[in-house]
């Protein structure tokens, strides 16, 4: 990492070599972190370099998928938790269900209402596999779809909360505080108790 990120001249970046599942959301260095890009542990089965290295291997065994799932699942989902994170991309050089669509499908479910998939490409061709509702918004390229590597690419957003202005519009009438009574009609009465005795003096008199 260190030597792709001074091939490309990069230097505004801090390398941290630990266990991304380790690292604390609430720690201070990584509190106010806004954005994410989460490329895990995967197959490879889009990887054209390793289908020609090793053309028996292009398709992982089930276990291999199970357990690389897994763990994306963990990491993407402790992605999520990063308190001021307010955009993700996933992504994987994998061509397999199981580590693209299946884990952004289950992590949205482990989270509902707080984040939503955002469009990539709209004009790309090759869309996410239609297994849940908002997969097309994903990313696929394959050799033979799009001439190019596979992959799968899906930007995860955070659901903005209601203001507390559009909070205050939806309360119903009941839970609105009442007016508070006139003080003038209180005046009145006072008024009147005081008057009351000089009306006795004068019938006595």
């Amino acid at each position: 990492m260190a030597t792709l990120l001074a091939r490309a001249g990069v230097s505004c970046c801090e390398l941290a070599e630990k266990d991304f599942l380790a690292v604390s959301p609430s720690d201070p260095r990584y509190r106010q972190v806004h954005y994410i890009l989460l490329d895990p542990s995967c197959s490879g089965s889009g990887m054209l370099t390793r289908q020609l290295e090793e053309p028996w291997a292009d398709t992982p065994s089930k276990e291999r998928l199970h357990a690389l799932a897994g763990f994306q699942q963990r990491a993407l989902c402790h992605a999520l938790s990063f308190p001021s994170l307010q955009r993700l991309v996933y992504s994987t050089c994998s061509l397999c269900q199981e580590e693209n669509e299946d884990v952004v499908r289950e992590v949205l479910q482990q989270n509902p209402g707080a984040f939503r998939l955002a469009p990539v490409l709209p004009t790309w061709p090759h869309r996410g596999l239609g297994t849940f509702p908002g997969a097309e918004h994903c990313l696929r390229a394959s050799p033979e779809t799009t001439l190019t590597g596979g992959f799968f690419i899906a930007v995860i957003e955070r659901v903005e909360a209601p203001s507390s202005a559009t909070q205050a519009k939806a309360l119903t009438p009941e839970l609105l505080p009442s007016p508070a009574p006139k003080r003038k009609r209180r005046r009145k009465a006072a008024a009147g108790a005081s008057t009351l005795p000089r009306m006795q003096q004068a019938s006595a008199q």
